[in-house]
């Protein structure tokens, strides 16, 4: 699509949810990855932004509800924006902290596979977000702030 080309849509939301998603990679270069179960796919981890909470927080609260494992979000990959749901997500990268994958009240299996298999497995909205985050090299600049004072600042470099 080129840079003039404008999306279309039949009734544009009113206004935008956040979402937060979690590329994880645990000790050997293997992601998490989840089965949700409804609908039942497999994703990344991930899900929409509580009142207040910091955006690489849900990132982080997300992954550990939808897999049992704790993480550490090192940066920003991107935004997604899905016009139709009227979602806004940011797509973040995250190491294991803690944890085993296991099933839980929002997934039906949830595990650390290779990055071809997650590939193949994903469901074709995820592919993308992976192949984003695997083509990183830098992160885009996440600043957490109140007015001029910076609270935090997020970079890949960590990772």
């Amino acid at each position: 699509m080129s840079a003039d080309q404008t999306y279309v849509i039949s009734q544009p939301p009113r206004r935008y949810a956040l979402g937060a998603t979690c590329v994880a990679f645990n000790e050997v270069g293997h992601v998490l990855i989840t089965r949700r179960r409804s609908p039942e796919r497999w994703e990344l981890p991930g899900g929409l932004v509580d009142p207040g909470e910091a955006f690489p927080d849900a990132a982080a609260r997300e992954t550990y509800e939808e897999t049992g494992v704790h993480v550490k979000v090192h940066g920003l990959v991107g935004v997604y924006q899905h016009p139709s749901r009227g979602i806004l997500a940011g797509i973040f990268i995250g190491t294991l902290v803690s944890g085993e994958p296991r099933p839980t009240a929002e997934s039906s299996a949830a595990e650390w596979t290779e990055v071809e298999d997650a590939l193949t497995r994903l469901h074709p909205l995820y592919r993308p977000r992976l192949k984003d985050a695997l083509a990183a090299r830098t992160s885009v600049t996440l600043r957490v702030h109140e007015g001029t004072e910076v609270l935090s600042l997020f970079q890949a470099a960590d990772i």
